[in-house]
């Protein structure tokens, strides 16, 4: 039996003519679909200060100043391969590309793939992928430029190539904020500091602490990266600070391992200082 191997140069939709050699004039068409090695879908997309057009070539132009750390821009498509997978490219400084794994239900299996990430397995149960463009800048810069990532089978990089998909509408992105409302232990006066919110999360404080003030809540959070930050913190003066089983107080501003535990996160004010502010305290897990 002979076996004939067809490789594709290019993404498209061409025919293999197949003759017989004893008799020219039998033969047959075979239609051949070549796709790309580029796992990724993706298209035009705004959201949080960014906007995502596509070049000529079918990769990413990214322009805009995002809104703050760790928004950007997504697109979610059905997961088009199982096994060992590749996701390489080059993308802009200040934003991060990183794919979720997720299944039916939209919860993240695993760890999400980050650019460079090489020989790394799909979760079983994965029903779809999320592809994220996120800012990682403290405070975020403007960006213009383009964006050439690629997801593919196997453990080796290979040169980019174009999606197949480049009209999949994308959207606006943030990394969901872990820290529970304080709605239920608010408004509350302490040590001179009246603590108020108008939706749970962004926390009022007012007034002059005669001794340390703060207001807590507590969060159930699994292994894993996290980064707790505060909208308007300033050191030990006021801000928040996470709080965990083995009782070390944190202030937000660094990435930091966790054990599975429940933790306390509060908004505080230090003995002595005045304050009228909004504060928002923000645990955003980063794997």
């Amino acid at each position: 039996m002979t076996t004939i191997s067809i490789t594709g140069k290019q993404p498209g939709k061409t025919a293999v003519t197949i003759s017989s050699t004893v008799n020219p004039a039998v033969k047959t068409v075979v239609p051949v679909t070549v796709l790309s090695r580029n796992l990724l879908s993706y298209g035009p997309a705004s959201g949080y200060g960014l906007t995502a057009t596509i070049n000529g070539d079918g990769s990413l132009h990214i322009k805009g100043t995002p809104t703050r750390q760790w928004t950007g821009l997504s697109w979610k498509f059905p997961c088009p391969v199982h096994g060992i997978v590749t996701f390489g490219g080059t993308t802009i400084s200040g934003l991060g590309g990183v794919i979720k794994c997720l299944d039916g239900d939209g919860r993240q299996l695993g760890s999400q793939i980050t650019v460079g990430s090489n020989g790394v397995a799909i979760p079983d149960g994965t029903v779809s992928l999320q592809l994220n463009i996120l800012a990682t800048e403290t405070t975020p810069t403007m960006k213009d430029g383009d964006i050439r990532i690629q997801l593919e089978s196997g453990d080796t990089v290979h040169e980019w190539m174009k999606p197949d998909d480049t009209s999949l509408e994308g959207g606006g992105y943030e990394l969901a904020n872990l820290v529970p409302s304080f709605t239920s232990i608010l408004p509350k006066t302490v040590e001179g500091v009246t603590f108020t919110s108008t939706d749970g999360h962004t926390i009022h404080a007012k007034g002059t602490a005669t001794a340390w003030a703060h207001v807590g809540v507590s969060v159930r959070l699994d292994a894993g990266t996290y980064m707790l930050t505060c909208d308007n913190s300033n050191g030990w003066n006021y801000g928040c600070q996470f709080l965990g089983g083995n009782n070390n107080a944190q202030l937000g501003g660094a990435s930091v391992k966790l054990e599975a535990d429940t933790y306390t996160v509060s908004v505080f004010v230090a003995k002595g200082k005045t304050v009228d502010i909004d504060l928002t305290p923000r645990i955003h897990r980063l794997d």
